[in-house]
């Protein structure tokens, strides 16, 4: 007797619950690598934003192209640039400050030492300075003043300006002369704190 054989359509065999399973897991699977690559991509871009917020704030550095704080600040000296505290509170007298003068095209900074604020006076008498008719002392090391300039005659500053000196008094051009004159508090870019030369390493004060 001869078989014939059975002539039913292929059907194809339906996916067994572990297969199912399997397929689930590796999705999972795929999906929680991609996780994790996110976060890490997040977390080393946030790194890096942080990283630049605060060389941008307290770290971005200017050159000193004139010998006029010395000796505490050299020429060619490194210097950092806190752009942050003069947002919070002015900038106070004894602070050495980064500024761009009136008509300055270079973009070049001018870094002197702040001796008088807004409200005060100045005037120069035999060498000495006087605000508000109190004998002015330098927190640091500075050289004599031959030439008092326009603080010969009593300087009261307005709202938001300011007077300031170099160090090396007799080469400097600042406040005494009409070049620099009382500098804009918007003129001020930032507080001078640290000087990263070998030679003068260490906090400006």
């Amino acid at each position: 007797m001869r078989v014939i054989p059975n002539k039913r359509a292929y059907t194809r065999p339906e996916p067994t619950s572990r297969s199912l399973d399997f397929r689930r897991s590796r999705k999972k699977k795929d999906y929680s690598r991609l996780w994790h690559f996110l976060i890490l991509a997040a977390e080393i871009l946030a790194v890096a934003a942080a990283a630049y917020l605060i060389i941008e704030s307290f770290a971005t550095q200017v050159t000193m192209t004139e010998d006029s704080m010395e000796p505490q600040i050299g020429v060619s000296d490194s210097l950092l640039i806190d752009k942050v505290t003069y947002k919070l509170k002015a900038p106070e007298a004894g602070d050495v400050v980064a500024f761009l003068p009136s008509g300055n095209l270079s973009g070049r900074y001018s870094i002197k030492r702040v001796i008088a604020v807004p409200g005060q006076t100045v005037v120069i008498k035999s060498g000495i300075v006087y605000v508000n008719n109190k004998a002015y002392t330098a927190p640091a090391e500075t050289t004599s003043i031959d030439d008092a300039g326009l603080a010969s005659n009593t300087i009261t500053l307005g709202k938001d300006e300011y007077f300031v000196l170099g160090d090396n008094r007799d080469v400097s051009e600042d406040s005494r002369y009409q070049s620099i004159g009382n500098v804009l508090r918007s003129q001020i870019k930032g507080k001078i704190w640290f000087d990263v030369t070998a030679k003068n390493f260490g906090v400006v004060d």
